[in-house]
């Protein structure tokens, strides 16, 4: 399926949609607060699902849910490794309801739950909408709308969408989840940036969601010489420590170094490893409105410049 701050889902085929006749007609804006559920109807029955800025295209259903509706899977199917942990999953061509009318789209399963507080998960780009808003509190008063272009990532969107940062010479794929507080990197990422930004952990390590109710050790990283999103900058990340690449080599800001101005990297990164970066809650703390345009193929924050630091 993907690799997503350290693990791999296998390259799947998602077909166009075939739209049904239907004389309903759906605004061109979804706006969504609170738990970010949408409800729909997959195969005559009613489903609830939550939406997620950084979930692959295609819609993931929970076991119980795939279990509920008797699925037959078709021949395409994932494989993912988080941490010691296998997540393996299967798909199949549904009819699908949005609001709309009936069309068909394929949706996988797995044998472990993607949300704990729907029947499942689904990408922003998958719903029937130009603009998908995220409201994430109270405006302030002179808001400014920070934009970003819009990316898919992997084939077929099999690693969700976000924006590309351009750093030392390299491209990172970043997105915003908005399941988590922390922003989060894999192992190879954090040495990649305590390489080229000065990181440094700090702080003990703490367990930290992944994906499928899955957590795993991470550790807090403070960067030196903050990584520019745009407009904005990043200076604090929490890294896995262990598993999937190993950042247990970067320096500690508590541990004096050889030359206190370089940090020693021994593990290095994998040349074939994609850089990504998945920025949580904390990193839009400032932020109102979070807005997927997929007409103008941006993603814009509206945010208060006075607002916290991230």
């Amino acid at each position: 399926m993907r690799r997503v701050s350290g693990f791999m889902l296998a390259v799947f085929i998602l077909p166009s949609p075939v739209m049904a006749s239907s004389k309903t007609q759906l605004p061109d804006e979804l706006v969504l607060s609170g738990d970010n559920i949408v409800s729909v109807v997959i195969e005559g029955k009613p489903f609830r699902l939550e939406v997620r800025p950084e979930a692959a295209e295609a819609p993931m259903l929970n076991p119980d849910a795939a279990a509920l509706l008797q699925l037959k899977p078709g021949m395409f199917g994932f494989s993912a490794l988080i941490g010691p942990e296998k997540v393996s999953g299967v798909s199949a061509v549904l009819k699908i309801d949005y609001g709309e009318g009936e069309k068909k789209q394929r949706i996988f399963w797995a044998n472990r739950a993607s949300s704990t507080t729907a029947d499942g998960t689904i990408s922003p780009a998958s719903l029937p909408y130009k603009r998908v808003k995220f409201m994430l509190s109270q405006a302030a008063l002179g808001e400014i709308a920070y934009r970003l272009p819009l990316d898919n990532f992997g084939f077929l969107g099999r690693f969700g969408m976000g924006t590309t940062v351009k750093a030392a010479d390299e491209k990172i794929q970043f997105q915003f989840s908005l399941e988590r507080d922390e922003t989060l990197v894999s192992a190879p990422t954090g040495n990649w940036l305590a390489e080229n930004f000065g990181g440094k952990l700090t702080g003990a390590a703490k367990s930290t969601l992944i994906y499928y109710g899955i957590e795993r050790p991470t550790r807090s990283m403070l960067l030196s010489t903050p990584l520019a999103v745009g407009e904005f900058s990043l200076n604090k990340i929490d890294v896995r420590v262990s598993d999937y690449g190993d950042a247990t080599t970067i320096a500690d800001a508590t541990t004096a170094a050889p030359d206190s101005q370089e940090i020693i990297v021994i593990g290095k990164r994998d040349k074939d490893v994609d850089l990504r970066i998945v920025a949580g809650r904390k990193f839009l703390s400032s932020c109102s409105s979070l807005l997927y345009d997929f007409g103008k193929r941006d993603v814009t924050a509206s945010c208060d410049p006075l607002g916290a630091e991230r």
